[in-house]
């Protein structure tokens, strides 16, 4: 075999492996339902929530004040972060004050998986 032959080889698998670890999951995260989330029965503090799904396994962190969400960070984010998307998404949540926005075009994946984890820390958040 020439070298030139084994580096594409090389070439091949990486692409392959790529493509095989970047669809893995899809259609599981995109069609995931986002609950309904009664702000009046959370309780106020920061609350950490995770969503482990494939690539867009991510950690966040909650901040809820006066049955409001007041803040949104994000802890560790998804494998391969887009642009402004988290920032445009919590954005919609602030402002709406609520989990059921419209994902940001050509990433409602990458958004399903944000706001399931922003779904978990707020479940943490439930009065007792």
């Amino acid at each position: 075999m020439s070298t030139f032959t084994i580096i594409i080889s090389i070439v091949v698998v990486v692409i392959a492996v790529f493509i095989i670890f970047g669809f893995a999951g899809l259609n599981k995260v995109k069609g995931l339902i986002i609950g309904k989330v009664d702000l009046s029965q959370l309780e106020d503090g920061v609350y950490t929530g995770e969503f482990k799904g494939y690539r867009w396994s991510n950690q966040v962190e909650v901040t809820v004040s006066n049955h409001q969400i007041v803040g949104l960070k994000i802890v560790k984010d998804v494998t391969f972060r887009i642009g402004d998307i988290s920032k445009n998404l919590f954005d919609q949540i602030m402002q709406r004050q609520s989990l059921q926005v419209d994902t940001v075009s050509n990433a409602t994946v990458t958004c399903k998986a944000y706001l399931k984890a922003i779904e978990d820390a707020l479940t943490k958040a439930k009065k007792k």
